[in-house]
Formats: structure tokens, sequence, C-alpha cells
């Protein structure tokens, strides 16, 4: 970056394609995959969501190497690197026919996932653009976001032209041609560390990661992002068969959904572009009130009610909001060295969190007999986030 004070677009531009890229293919694509597959080879659709809860798992494991890797300007290999195992992978997932070397193929996509989604992206920006990361990220947020928006129906097209292999092959192409191919031209092979505004070089112990684990704020952070990961793994698979338990119809609940997509991306707008009306901390807060609200609103709503969209757009926004304040926070409170390390560590309870969110909900829903319990749950953990968030602030204040 020639001038410290010039965003690099085009670096920004190329990581938020890749995002939108990554998410649609590794994330968004298996739920479509799911119903061809059960009926062309026979497994179940709980044998198949096992694979993919058991990637978030692998994901949580790689995930603080990764970040160690990007801290020492390893971020090209990193990607790139990632989204080549990610074509390779799903191209072997199109030919598949024997279930174990599926869950193989899916510990490693769990790999693969720690190495270029949101975390990794993040790490990578952070490194290159300092104080001006906010804005990058963003924008990368905000067209990562309609990855479902995008991949849903394409996948859809893909399958009804070319069957489940086939639509494979074509999204692994994407992976390598996309992904990897803008990768290596946009990321620096070694990035080099931002301009910094008179901050006095680190000391040796300050460029240790652990040195977080011994603040309480580090693990009120982890204990808030937990409580989230876990709201907003595990709701959106249920969220319609819970209202319509609700009473609500099937047409109501789907509008309620449909509003949660568009809400995350003007909270993440706002946000981004709004640094000099509230800080981030003060964001942070709204967030998780925003969070609690809306799961204190929604025990009260009664079927039909204009108020579930109150609630949709209060949990899209919250959601919206949360990546921006779990991206950049990090960086005010514990300090920009070893960024995508600490990053990395705050992710890994956060996957494994949210690889037991469906299970975990719908144990709770056939427990229970009803949804009422899962309901309760997430205004809990709302609160609980939000007690969380503020006890953060006021440890780190004082330390």
């Amino acid at each position: 970056m020639s001038r410290p004070d010039r965003m690099p677009w085009g670096f920004v531009a190329a990581l938020s394609v890749t995002q939108l890229v990554s998410y649609g293919t590794l994330f968004y694509a298996f739920a479509l995959l799911i119903e061809p597959m059960e009926r062309d080879l026979g497994w179940s659709k709980s044998a198949l969501t096992a694979a993919y809860s058991l990637a978030l798992v692998s994901s949580a494991f790689f995930a603080v190497p990764v970040g160690r890797l990007i801290d020492r300007g390893y971020g090209r290999a990193v990607m790139t690197g990632g989204s080549v195992l990610a074509a390779i992978l799903l191209a072997f997932w199109s030919q598949v026919g024997d279930y174990a070397l599926f869950l193989l193929i899916w510990i490693g996509l769990g790999a693969s996932m720690s190495a270029v989604l949101y975390e990794p992206g993040f790490a990578v920006l952070a490194l290159r653009l300092g104080f001006q990361a906010r804005r990058g990220i963003t924008v990368m947020t905000l067209i990562g976001g309609f990855a479902s928006t995008v991949f849903i129906p394409l996948t859809h097209v893909l399958i009804e032209a070319y069957g489940w292999r086939g639509s494979l092959l074509l999204l692994a192409a994407l992976n390598l041609v996309i992904c990897a191919a803008l990768h290596v031209v946009s990321i620096p092979k070694a990035a080099a560390r931002p301009a910094r505004r008179s901050e006095p070089e680190p000391s040796a112990a300050r460029s240790d990661p652990r040195r977080v684990l011994s603040k309480p704020s580090f693990w009120c952070f982890v204990a808030m992002s937990v409580f989230q990961g876990f709201i907003s793994t595990g709701l959106p698979i249920h969220l319609i068969p819970l209202l319509a338990e609700r009473g609500f119809s099937l047409e109501s609940a789907v509008i309620a959904y449909s509003v949660i997509g568009p809400a995350q991306v003007a909270a993440r707008f706002a946000t981004g572009f709004g640094e000099r009306a509230l800080s981030l901390r003060a964001i942070g807060v709204v967030t998780m009130a925003m969070s609690t609200l809306g799961f204190g609103l929604l025990p009260f709503i009664p079927a039909g009610s204009w108020l579930l969209i109150v609630f949709a757009l209060l949990y899209g926004a919250s959601n919206g909001m949360l990546t921006i304040v779990r991206a950049l926070l990090p960086q005010e409170l514990f300090g920009r060295e070893d960024y995508g390390a600490i990053q990395g560590m705050i992710a890994m309870p956060v996957r494994l969190a949210q690889s037991a969110a469906p299970f975990a909900f719908g144990a709770i829903w056939a427990w229970w007999g009803s949804y009422q319990a899962v309901t309760i749950l997430c205004f809990v953990m709302a609160l609980g986030s939000f007690i969380a968030f503020v006890l953060n602030l006021v440890v780190a204040k004082d330390s």
C-alpha cells in the first residue's frame, strides 16, 4: 500500500468475492445436496448432517494454527492452499460412494473452512489495512452476506442440470478458478505490517497470543461469542417449525425468515460506515441488547401478529452487527499483535458450539415435547451474552 491513508479497494474486493464463493460452496450448497445424495446413496439425513458437524469440529482444531501462520505473514499461502484443498475435496466428494471416505472428506473440508472463511479473511485484512480494517471488513461481510442469495438458487440450477455429482465438480472449479486465483493475485506473498500511528514497538511478551488466556475480558468475550454462535447456528434450522408450532402460517414464517438476511446486511452497512456515531464497544452493547430484546419478545408474540417481523429485524440486525464486532473488537481489547491467532482461539470454542447446536436444539425439542424450551434457552443465552459482553468491557477497562 503506497499511501497509508488510501484504501486498497481492489484487494478488499478480491477477498470479498472469495468469501462469497467460499461460503456459497462450502457452507450453503450442502443443504441442497442432502436430498439427492440421500436418494442416490441411501444415507440418512442424520448421517449426512453428522459429516457437516464433523467438519465444524475439524475447523475448530485448525483455527489457532491457521491464525498463527497468518500472523507470521503466510496469509497468501494459507488462503490459497485452503481454496485448492477445497477444490480437490469437492471433486473427491463428487465421486464418493463410501460413507467412511465421505467423513474423511468432510474432516478435510473443515480444515479448508478454517483457512478460507471469515476469520482468516479478517486476519489478512487486518494485517494489511491496520486502522482501516473496519471499512474493509464491513465490505467483506456485506458481499459475503449474499452467499446464500447467490449460491442457493445457483446450486439448485446446477443440480437440476448436471446432478449432484456434476454440480460438485463445478463448485470445485469455482474454488480453484476464482478463490485460489484471487488469493494468489491479491494477497501479498509476505503481508507487510500496516503503517501505524506512532505506536510503540511491541515487546516480546506481547507477541505471545497466549497472554490473553490470563485476561478475564478474553473469557467473557469467548462466552459471548459461544452463546451467540450456538443460537445463530441452531435457530435457523428450527425457526420455521418453531413458528409453525406456535400457530403461525407457513407464509408468515417464511416472510419473517426472509427479513433476517436483509436486516443483517443493513446492520452491517450501518455499523461499518457509522464509526463516527458509535464506538465499537457501544455497538457491541447495542448488538447484545437487540438480541436479548428479540428473544424476550418472541414468547409473547401471538400467532398472526406483525410483531414477528420486529423479532426478525432485531435478530437479523443483531447477527449482522455481531459479525463486525467479533471481527474488530479483539484488536481494540487485546491489541493488534497476534490478531489471527487470537481470532483462532476465539473461533475454536465457537465452532465446537456451532457443531453441536442443531442436534442440541432437536434433542431439547424431543425431550420437552415442544419448542418452548428452545425458545427459553435462546433467551437465556442471549441474556448471558449481554451480561458477558458488559462484564468484558468492565474488566477490560479495569485491567
